[in-house]
């Protein structure tokens, strides 16, 4: 019996043909334990009960907060809902996953949107944009202070 194959190439198409005993050999793999979907996969990461300020990290979980602050270079993560957050200076990773905040940056390595309705706005530089939300902007300029 002949199996066919449609396979891109080139970008075009050929047609091949399979004989019987040549077709692709599959072996199976073994899962690595702990990954995403598999048995022993860690949970989701607990976000904290309020904001975090350390030397590494700026977590903005309450809702509504206002806060002004130097970046210091730390990786920025806003889940708050309805924030205002001024970073100056330079901060790595922004990234804003809640909704309806308002992020202002000297300047970032790498914006990251993917919450609804939140906006980025960056003083300086030209960060690496991504922008996966609902209604969600990253606009030059702002308040904060490059």
């Amino acid at each position: 019996m002949k199996v066919r194959r449609l396979v891109a190439a080139g970008g075009g198409l050929l047609l091949v043909s399979l004989l019987p005993g040549c077709g692709l050999a599959f072996e199976d793999v073994e899962e690595p334990r702990g990954a995403p979907g598999t048995e022993g996969a860690a949970g989701e990461a607990a976000l904290p009960e309020h904001n975090v300020s350390d030397a590494e990290f700026l977590i903005v979980v309450d809702d509504g907060a206002r806060l002004s602050e130097d970046c210091a270079d730390r990786e920025v993560v806003v889940t708050a809902d309805d924030a205002v957050v001024v970073l100056h200076g330079d901060c790595g990773l922004v990234r804003a996953t809640g909704r309806g905040s308002t992020v202002e940056v000297g300047s970032a390595d790498k914006i990251v949107l993917v919450g609804v309705d939140n906006t980025v706005s960056f003083a300086s530089g030209d960060p690496e944009v991504i922008n996966q939300g609902r209604n969600t902007f990253v606009t030059e300029g702002g308040s904060a202070r490059g």
